[in-house]
């Protein structure tokens, strides 16, 4: 018996997006989903994309004046027919077979409620930049704590008629940087998200974007105030648990230092010396540790000899992980450009008996310490261990100690060390990296 699926109903705001908007169309329409509807909501474009609207006959369009990003998505509900609900903005895209997995998971009468799959950043011409968006949830109550990490990716979360009844409609007076953390916000209190480790969607950064217009600082401060709205009354222990969690990360001198270093780095860039001198001086005097980690130890170690790096690598200073690299040391895919965290497993198909296993990578022992150790597994057994001890490409052959079957094998790999981009070039890469793969192959 042929399996049916409920319908899903995707919003589109958009507003003068001509040059995104095709891809994210098509994006859809390449679903492998037998009944889905897709709604543009267009706030009176002038740059072409009604054009571009009128090539797909099966979209529902209305472009007319809105009052911003809210009203359009909540007049773009008002007409779904579907069962289940999602919107995906205008310059971001899904991934082939997203719907069908949201299909087969989000039981729109018994629940699951609300799925949420992964997704990754892209650039603007779509190239990814090889960060994921953190997805994970656990409470309410942690996504109300957003200054520990926002772990919801919005692209790729979508939802039941019944949660959105209950729930919505967006509040049309928010930042758009936030209006879909305070919609989540809102869905917490009464469901919870369910997880899946499919990737369901892009999410394209560029200089037009809302993320990328407003400072990290400012889109955090802006996060407090929306999560602030569902603490509930002070007389309450949740209020109070949040209170504290919210002053914890305040007073933490070495977040506030590595933002100062960040700054420092930005204004040094933009040819600012006052600007620099000042940041770069308040990170150095409120975090030592930081301001080495960021800017001494990976300059040292450059210039530095063979035994400067032995002095230097004990004495590192070593900073709490970040919730996001918290969330990605779960990870066990490589990511998207090559690079793997402490820990790879993958599944790879021998066509022919095989006798050793090869790997071709790149080392960066800069910030790793003096070596770095992978151990090699194969269904489960051990197969040896290899020292990389000189930066750039490397080269491994283990033999294994019996010949490897024609068929589906599990390889893994565990690095004895791994380091965060973010502690040491003040970056936005918070990923837990160990080596990059090149290439990895089964001889006779």
């Amino acid at each position: 018996m042929e399996r049916k699926y409920s319908r899903i109903s995707i919003v589109t705001p958009s507003l003068n997006q001509a040059r995104f908007i095709r891809e994210t169309i098509e994006s859809v329409m390449a679903q492998d989903y037998p009944d889905f509807e897709h709604i543009i909501m267009d706030g009176g474009s002038k740059d072409g994309t009604i054009d571009i609207l009128k090539e797909y006959r099966h979209l529902k369009v209305i472009s007319e004046p809105d009052r911003g990003q809210g009203d359009a998505i909540n007049k773009g509900f008002n007409l779904t027919t579907g069962e289940i609900l999602a919107y995906l903005n205008a310059d971001d895209t899904l991934l082939p077979g997203a719907l069908k997995r949201v299909g087969e998971v989000l039981n729109p009468r018994n629940g699951p409620f609300i799925v949420m799959g992964r997704c990754r950043f892209t650039d603007e011409f779509g190239k990814d930049v090889g960060i994921e968006h953190p997805s994970e949830y656990e409470s309410h109550s942690r996504v109300l704590k957003v200054w520990k990490g926002h772990t919801i990716p919005q692209p790729a979360v979508f939802w039941a008629r019944r949660v959105w009844d209950e729930c919505g409609p967006m509040e049309e007076g928010l930042s758009c940087s936030w209006i879909d953390y305070d919609l989540f916000c809102r869905f917490s209190r009464r469901y919870d998200f369910y997880s899946v480790g499919d990737m369901f969607a892009t999410y394209r950064l560029h200089t037009d974007s809302k993320t990328c217009q407003v400072g990290e600082e400012e889109r955090l401060m802006e996060a407090i105030s929306v999560s602030r709205r569902y603490w509930g009354a002070p007389v309450m222990p949740k209020y109070w648990g949040l209170a504290f969690s919210l002053a914890a990360y305040k007073f933490n001198r070495r977040g506030r230092a590595r933002t100062w270093m960040r700054k420092s780095g930005e204004l040094y860039r933009k040819g600012n010396p006052l600007g620099f001198l000042h940041y770069g001086i308040s990170g150095l005097l409120l975090a030592p540790e930081v301001a080495f980690n960021v800017y001494a130890y990976p300059r040292l170690r450059a210039r530095g000899g063979a035994l400067m790096k032995k002095i230097l690598h004990p004495i590192r200073f070593r900073s709490k992980d970040s919730p996001q690299t918290n969330v990605f040391l779960r990870r066990t895919d490589p990511w998207d450009d090559g690079w793997v965290g402490p820990k790879v497993i993958m599944q790879y198909y021998v066509e022919d008996e095989s006798s050793v296993v090869e790997l071709l990578g790149y080392a960066n022992l800069q910030f790793l310490g003096n070596f770095l150790k992978l151990t090699v597994a194969i269904d489960g057994q051990k197969i040896g261990t290899h020292e990389i001890n000189k930066d750039g490409d490397f080269y491994v052959a283990l033999s294994l100690p019996k010949r490897l079957s024609p068929g589906m094998h599990t390889l893994e790999i565990e690095a004895n060390s791994w380091y965060v981009p973010n502690k040491y070039l003040a970056n936005s890469d918070f990923r837990p990296l160990s080596w990059r793969m090149e290439r990895i192959s089964f001889q006779r």
